[in-house]
C-alpha cells in the first residue's frame, strides 16, 4: 500500500497524470480530483505539489472511513510520501491531519463516528500516543465519549479532564488537556498522553482537533433535538397504527366472522325450503359470497398485523425484513432476494420501523400492481447513512399521472411514508418508466450519540 501511494504522489506532483494502478476505486477518485485541482490552479510544480498533499488527505480520510488501515501504516505513507515531495515529514503529517479533519466526508458522518475518527487521525499522524474526549453527565460525573491511543481512559486521563472542565490546570506535564467548547461555553475535554517535551507542538495539534470537535458537537445538539422531535412524532403514529390494529381485530374483524356464520345459517335455510333445480343455482351464488366474505376476512387480518410494529422494534432489522421478503414470495409466488450490507444493528427503533414499512408497502405494490417476476431489497449501512432499495421488473407506471390519481382518490401509500421518511430528515425516490419496472428507494441519516461506549478502535486491521 506504501509504494502504491507513493507512486500516486510522485504522479501528481510531476504531473504526469493518472498512475492507473488498478487499485480502489475510491483512491481512483481522489487521485482524479488531486489532478483536476492541480490543472484548475495553473499546473505549476508549487500547486502540484500542494494537489499531492490534498491527495493524501482525501486517500488517508478515505481508508479510515472503509477501516482499511493497520495500526502505523498512515503515518507510514505519510512520511514516505513527504521524501518524495521533498517536505519535512512533520510539515506533511500535520497539513494531511488538518485537510481530513476538514474533508467534506468527516462533515457527513454521525458525531460518535466523527469523534473516533478525529482522535484516530490524532494519534495516527500527530505527536500523541493516545487521546480521548471526555464531559460531564447528567450526575455531574466526568464521563468517556471516546477514545483511541494506548489505554484512552486511564486514571490520569480522567484526572486531567476532571480538572479542566473545572477550570484547572491538568497538572501532569505527560497529560495534556484543552477544553472544546460551543458558543464560548465549555462542552467537553480533550486529553492527549504525550511527552513533556511534545507539549507546544501537541498543543497545537490538540487546539486543531477541538476546533473541529466544536461542529461536530452543535450537530450532535441537532441531532438530539432532531431525535427527540422524531420520537414524539413516530411513536404517536406507530401508537395509533397499534391501536388501529387492535381495533381492526376487535371490531371489524368480529363482524366479518359474525355475518359468515350468519350467512352459513341463511344458506341452509335457503336451501331446505328450494325446489332441486333452484338449489344448485342458489348455492353457487352463496359459495360466491362466502369466498369475498373469507377474502375480505384475510385482507382485514393482513392489515391488523401489518399495522402493528412491534417485530421491526423488538428484533434484528435484517431479519425482519429477510421474513417480510419471504412472506412476500409465498404470498406472491414472486422471486424476491434480500441483500443487507453494514452495521445495521445502532439504528434507533423510528429508523427500523419506517425502513421496515418502506419495504412492507413497496413489495404491496409489487403484488398488487407490478405483474412482476422479481424483486430484489437491498440495505447499505454506511458510516453517514442507511438505505434500503426495492426495485421490480415489472410494468411500471408513468409517476407523474400516477400520484396525481393518489392524492386525488386518498389512497396514502407510499406519499405517506414519504412524510415519515422526511421526519427522521431522509429521503424518498421513485423511479419509474411504464415497461421498466419500478424502484423505490429511501436514504435516512444515521445518528449515534456521544454517550459513554466499550473501548473500542475506530478502525479496524485489513484482512
Amino acid at each position: 500500500m506504501v509504494d502504491e501511494f507513493v507512486a500516486r504522489v510522485i504522479a501528481i506532483a510531476g504531473g504526469l497524470g493518472p498512475s492507473r494502478s488498478g487499485g480502489s476505486d475510491r483512491l481512483d477518485a481522489c487521485e482524479a480530483r488531486a489532478h483536476a485541482l492541480a490543472a484548475a490552479g495553473g499546473g505549476s510544480a508549487e500547486v502540484r505539489r500542494a494537489a499531492a498533499v490534498e491527495f493524501l488527505g482525501d486517500a488517508v480520510t478515505t481508508l479510515a472511513l472503509d477501516g482499511a488501515w493497520e495500526d502505523g501504516a498512515a503515518r507510514r505513507v505519510v512520511v514516505d510520501a513527504a521524501a518524495a515531495l521533498d517536505m519535512a515529514p512533520g510539515a506533511a503529517l500535520l497539513a494531511v491531519f488538518v485537510h481530513a479533519l476538514r474533508s467534506s466526508d468527516t462533515a457527513q458522518l454521525p458525531p460518535q463516528a466523527a469523534t473516533q475518527l478525529f482522535l484516530w487521525l490524532f494519534v495516527e499522524l500527530g505527536p500523541a500516543d493516545a487521546a480521548s474526549v471526555w464531559a460531564l453527565g447528567p450526575s455531574g460525573r466526568v464521563e468517556w465519549l471516546g477514545g483511541f491511543g494506548g489505554a484512552p481512559r486511564s486514571r490520569r486521563s480522567r484526572t486531567a479532564a476532571t480538572a479542566v472542565l473545572s477550570g484547572r490546570p491538568s497538572g501532569s506535564p505527560n497529560v495534556h488537556a484543552v477544553t472544546v467548547e460551543r458558543w464560548d461555553k465549555t462542552f467537553a475535554a480533550l486529553v492527549a498522553r504525550a511527552p513533556a517535551c511534545q507539549a507546544a507542538r501537541v498543543g497545537v495539534w490538540m487546539r486543531e482537533t477541538a476546533s473541529a470537535l466544536t461542529p461536530v458537537v452543535e450537530r450532535e445538539t441537532l441531532f438530539r433535538r432532531n431525535a427527540e422531535r422524531e420520537r414524539e412524532l413516530a411513536s404517536g403514529a406507530e401508537r395509533r397504527l397499534l391501536r388501529l390494529g387492535y381495533d381492526l381485530h376487535d371490531g371489524p374483524l368480529q363482524e366479518v366472522v359474525a355475518l359468515a356464520e350468519d350467512l352459513r345459517l341463511l344458506r341452509g335455510q335457503m336451501l331446505s325450503i328450494l325446489e332441486t333445480p333452484q338449489r344448485s343455482l342458489v348455492g353457487g351464488r352463496f359459495d360466491d359470497l362466502e369466498a369475498r366474505l373469507g377474502s375480505l376476512d384475510g385482507d382485514l387480518r393482513e392489515l391488523a398485523r401489518n399495522v402493528r410494529p412491534t417485530a421491526a422494534v423488538e428484533c434484528p432489522l435484517e431479519d425482519v425484513l429477510r421474513r417480510e421478503v419471504e412472506r412476500f414470495r409465498h404470498a406472491s409466488g414472486i422471486e424476491a432476494t434480500l441483500e443487507a450490507t453494514g452495521d445495521l444493528s445502532d439504528l434507533t427503533d423510528s429508523q427500523k420501523i419506517v425502513l421496515y414499512r418502506v419495504v412492507q408497502e413497496s413489495l404491496a405494490n409489487v403484488r398488487k400492481h407490478s405483474a412482476a417476476t422479481r424483486a430484489d431489497v437491498v440495505v447499505r449501512a454506511a458510516a453517514a447513512y442507511v438505505e434500503v432499495t426495492v426495485a421490480d421488473d415489472g410494468c411500471g407506471f408513468d409517476v407523474h399521472s400516477t400520484v396525481r390519481r393518489a392524492l386525488r382518490s386518498d389512497r396514502l401509500g407510499l406519499a405517506g411514508l414519504h412524510e415519515r421518511v422526511l421526519l427522521l430528515g431522509g429521503t424518498l425516490e421513485l423511479a419509474a418508466r411504464v415497461g421498466e419496472g419500478v424502484v423505490v428507494c429511501a436514504t435516512l441519516p444515521r445518528w449515534r450519540p456521544l454517550e459513554p461506549r466499550r473501548d473500542t478502535p475506530y478502525t479496524s486491521t485489513a484482512a
